[in-house]
């Protein structure tokens, strides 16, 4: 479900109407993954899919409620399902989901540094201030990052590895999660190589 949840045409998260902009954070923050907005996607996922009323009216409105964007969230289950069709048609093996299991998130990070590799950042002063991996950029963690929504925040992540980086945004990464500067890369390669000290 990471892509289609990603994709700008139909973004996951939308803005709230003014007045039911705290309520919809509130429950937006009972889907918070511990390690990071990539898990936090995958919660929101599972738990639109698990919802018990398929009626496009009542599932519309937990959206609404929720701050979510129904129709992102019916092309990631259609995404999920093109995936799974296409890994059954050259016979990959498909176990069933195990989220949440140590086991699964080292994998599930894994996978996101295999293709997001070059999307690594190193907090610089313990504050929040990312320099990517790519140049010398200074960013910082997006308002809605589950890291900085958590109550209480904690101490930002010193490695994050992000999907987007918006400059237009007061330079926010979008979409980030902690990994470790020794987790392996493609190639053998590590995910904090050529960052060096800042």
């Amino acid at each position: 479900p990471f892509p289609a949840c990603f994709s700008p045409a139909s973004p996951c998260f939308v803005t709230p109407a003014a007045r039911s902009e705290e309520a919809a954070a509130l429950r937006r923050r009972a889907l918070l993954h511990p390690d990071g907005d990539h898990f936090t996607l995958i919660n929101v996922f599972n738990a639109f899919h698990s919802h018990p009323s398929p009626a496009d009216e009542l599932e519309e409105g937990w959206c609404r409620q929720h701050g979510l964007s129904g129709a992102g969230l019916r092309l990631a289950g259609v995404v999920r399902a093109e995936l799974l069709e296409v890994m059954q048609r050259i016979e990959l093996p498909v176990s069933p989901p195990a989220f949440g299991t140590d086991h699964n998130v080292l994998n599930l990070k894994r996978a996101l540094i295999s293709g997001y590799f070059l999307k690594v950042a190193r907090d610089i002063d313990g504050s929040g201030n990312y320099v990517m991996l790519t140049h010398k950029h200074v960013a910082h963690l997006p308002p809605h990052c589950c890291y900085v929504v958590r109550r209480p925040p904690p101490r930002p992540p010193p490695w994050v590895l992000y999907h987007e980086f918006t400059i237009s945004q007061d330079n926010c990464l979008r979409v980030v999660s902690e990994i470790q500067p020794h987790m392996e890369c493609p190639g053998g390669g590590m995910a904090g190589e050529g960052l060096g000290e800042a």
